[in-house]
């Protein structure tokens, strides 16, 4: 009796597994962004941008994009290492006319899939994203029209400083004006 020495396989690594795990450490790194966009299970898909009749595109092949909802992905080479150095995390906006709108690709060599070409352009940089909305949420709390500070309690104030927001607040007996002096006097003597 001899022993073989080929292989038989059980050593190979599982390459599915393996992508799996690289996937999955990519997307821990995008955790926090998954979260502003309220998301708990996202579909993150990473994916090679390349040029493609001259525009940068991703493809994503009909099961990618099936489900209907949007993916999120971010710039990977063929073996998931990042190719951004920024790690910038972009969403596609699901499309339900993707089949019309998106050219496929060639059919690929082996399996004939066809992946849909989606111009990077389209893809939204949720950082990005986040922060002109964060920016735009400071901005509305600062236009916010101030109160006018509190008079002194034992002087009076001049009535030709009566704004007409102030005489509307008087006559509807409600807390309209700008003072917050006036708006308090108005709740305290006319809620009660």
């Amino acid at each position: 009796m001899t022993l073989s020495t080929k292989d038989l396989g059980k050593n190979k690594p599982n390459k599915a597994l393996d992508s799996r795990e690289k996937i999955k450490k990519l997307k821990e790194k995008h955790i926090p962004l998954f979260k502003k966009e309220g998301v708990s299970n996202p579909k993150f898909i990473p994916r090679m941008a390349y040029k493609h009749n001259g525009e940068l595109i991703i493809g994503f092949y009909e099961r990618d994009v099936y489900g209907g909802v949007d993916i999120y992905t971010e710039f990977v080479s063929r073996d998931y290492k990042p190719e951004d150095n920024q790690r910038r995390l972009y969403k596609w906006l699901y499309n339900a006319e993707y089949a019309t709108e998106y050219p496929l690709s060639d059919p690929h060599a082996a399996t004939g899939d066809r992946r849909y070409l989606i111009p990077v352009e389209e893809l939204i940089c949720v950082a990005d994203f986040h922060k002109e909305k964060d920016i735009k949420e400071i901005e509305e709390e600062n236009d916010e029209v101030p109160f006018e500070a509190m008079p002194d309690p034992g002087s009076d104030v001049p009535y030709a400083d009566m704004t007409l927001r102030d005489f509307c607040a008087i006559e509807w007996k409600q807390p309209v004006s700008q003072k917050k002096w006036l708006n308090t006097l108005i709740t305290n003597t006319f809620t009660k």
